[in-house]
């Protein structure tokens, strides 16, 4: 006939109800008055530290900066001056338009200036003797009067010869289609001979200047909530010394491959105004890409440094299990050497680890290896007793 065993600690009947195997452990039992043999486990000494606390979450690169390359004067392209995916300089000619009927209209707008100056000349040269004989009143007032009106006229079209000047020599420098940025250019949507028109919706080329290179960080909004209070109650202080706000954060990127970029990038702002659809705001973090290994578009992981957490636990996630309502456990190596079942509070997760909110105490011993065979012998009896071992000791055996 079976036996059942009644513990006294209520933890280690949660933990055997949630262990217990269907079946009947009885010829696994030990004889009765045997001794039961020692689980050999491996442990580590919890201890209140100072924390770097990171956060991996979801990302995607995007240039720093963007340039479509559109008309802005019409005309057909007689030259393209690039090769597509090469890297451009700001300010060299990327496309020639013809500039035949430009240079005509500022050749017109210069002899409109000319016509306009010769009769401000002459208006001013007759307001003058005009207004030298109104003293003597050999002239009429009206006649004084007119004669400036003539040489205000006269100033005012000069005035706007000189802008349509100024305006055909801008239309014809539009021409010369110049490189806005430096960076990496696109292919070319139109071709030597292909007519274009300012304000069309197609952009002719793009460049993107990918170093540095963004990325936009995806931040769930209750997190970040979260990491601001511990801010304010000194809980949580700023990794970067003298910084007062988030900004210049320290940040990682995994690639795609799982491979670590080899430089890291500071986070540059936040956007606090939260996506409705998703919860979460925006951290846009810049990186140096010189090498040009992240290309715009990739999905990447962030690993974002987000302050130094005063005075915390945290255990590696093996050492923790869970029964079916959730509750997180861990055993602990006690005084006596014996194997104790105790539930932990879980704040977050950080990395490899478990920031432990309540439930260990500096000093406590965590079993994080061996944890299965003592589930097992906890199975079938009260108290287990354990040979420990630490990591350190591992290395030097």
């Amino acid at each position: 006939m079976k036996r059942k065993i009644f513990s006294k600690n209520k933890w280690l009947l949660v933990v055997a109800s949630t262990l217990a195997l269907s079946g009947c452990f009885e010829g696994d039992k030990p004889a009765a008055g045997g001794e039961v043999p020692p689980v050999t486990v491996v442990t580590m000494t919890t201890k209140a530290e100072d924390v770097l606390i990171k956060a991996e979450l979801p990302g995607r690169t995007k240039a720093s900066k963007i340039a479509e390359v559109r008309p802005q004067v019409g005309g057909i392209i007689l030259e393209r001056n690039f090769e597509e995916g090469s890297y451009v300089e700001e300010g060299i000619t990327l496309y020639q338009i013809d500039p035949a009927t430009y240079d005509a209209a500022l050749q017109q707008a210069e002899a409109s200036l000319s016509r306009a100056e010769a009769n401000q000349f002459a208006a001013a040269e007759k307001a003058k003797r005009i207004n030298a004989l109104a003293s003597s009143k050999a002239v009429s007032k009206q006649d004084v009067d007119d004669a400036n009106s003539l040489l205000i006229q006269a100033n005012a079209q000069v005035m706007a010869a000189k802008a349509e000047v100024n305006n055909a020599e801008i239309s014809l420098r539009y021409t010369k289609m110049l490189a806005p940025i430096s960076g990496q250019i696109g292919r070319s949507n139109y071709t030597q001979g292909a007519l274009v028109a300012a304000g069309q919706p197609t952009e002719m080329a793009v460049i993107q200047q990918n170093d540095p290179m963004r990325v936009d960080i995806t931040y769930s909004a209750k997190d970040f909530s979260n990491m601001q209070q511990k801010f304010r109650n000194g809980t949580l202080v700023n990794p970067v010394p003298g910084a007062i706000d988030d900004n210049n954060f320290t940040v990682s990127l995994v690639l795609d491959d799982g491979s670590i970029y080899h430089e890291t990038g500071k986070v540059k702002f936040s956007d606090r105004t939260v996506d409705p659809t998703t919860g979460s705001i925006l951290i846009q973090a810049e990186f140096p890409n010189k090498e040009q290994i992240i290309l715009p578009g990739m999905f990447v992981r962030a690993i974002v440094e987000q302050g130094i957490q005063k005075d915390t636990i945290q255990i590696p996630q093996k050492a923790i299990f869970r029964d079916p309502k959730g509750q997180a456990f861990v055993i602990i190596a006690n005084k006596d050497n014996f194997a104790e079942v105790r539930p932990v509070g879980i704040e977050q997760s950080n990395g490899n680890n478990w920031l432990i909110s309540s439930g260990l105490q500096a000093g406590d011993r965590v079993v994080v290896e061996g944890i299965q065979q003592v589930q097992s012998m906890l199975r079938r009896v009260e108290k287990v007793p354990l040979k420990v071992s630490t990591p350190e000791a591992q290395t030097k055996g």
